[in-house]
């Protein structure tokens, strides 16, 4: 039997990002409705790649197939706050970095979701590591860090980070319990909403194992 884990960060208002509005409740109206109101960066999340690149394509337009298949991830925990990654610290992985394939890397930062300083000095690619991976024909980089690129730094800084992948593959933000993965690979599922014309999405991300 296959074993399900959940990928996504709990998507309720202890996100700042996210508001909740009680509009009928069950002991008066029958039944219940919420007004949920959110960015599309809230919580475990996809970038589309009209995010970043002038008339990319949108969200809705994106290939599916990406989204879903085999993954592995990646252990960089060793990498400390403020450096960046470096395509040498794939490495050990480089064989399994190639065309289609979806990789994830873990650093455990969301286990420090809603404490200060969450969005600032947490590990990402470099330019050139961003370049290096997109240019290996990947489908998909996942990572359990706010952001791909060092938000904490100029925009300019995590658009150059960006880029190539958004021109190369998917990108899903935010992902957890990475450390519940134990074994090489996994089928990873994480689909978006539809929304039509948008430009990433919050994103319900799985891995099942067998």
């Amino acid at each position: 039997m296959s074993r399900v884990v959940d990928l996504a960060l709990p998507f309720d208002p202890s996100n700042p990002r996210v508001h909740w509005e009680r509009l009928r409740r069950i002991e008066v109206d029958g039944w219940e409705i919420i007004r949920v109101t959110f960015d599309t960066y809230a919580g475990t999340h996809m970038d589309a790649p009209s995010h970043q690149v002038p008339n990319a394509p949108t969200l809705d337009a994106m290939d599916l197939s990406k989204c879903m298949g085999p993954a592995f991830v990646c252990d960089l925990r060793h990498i400390p706050a403020n450096q960046d990654i470096e395509a040498a610290d794939f490495a050990p992985w480089a064989e399994q970095i190639g065309p289609g394939a979806r990789v994830i890397y873990r650093t455990d930062w969301t286990e420090r979701v809603g404490a200060s300083g969450y969005r600032d000095a947490f590990p990402c690619p470099s330019v050139a590591c961003a370049a290096w991976l997109a240019a290996r024909g990947i489908a998909l980089l996942g990572m359990d860090t706010p952001s791909v690129g060092p938000v904490y730094r100029t925009p300019t800084d995590v658009i150059a980070v960006h880029t190539p992948l958004l021109n190369a593959s998917v990108i899903v933000e935010e992902l957890c319990n990475l450390r519940a993965i134990e074994a090489e690979t996994f089928h990873l599922v994480a689909l978006p909403l539809r929304l039509t014309g948008r430009d990433g999405s919050p994103t319900r991300a799985v891995a099942v194992l067998d």
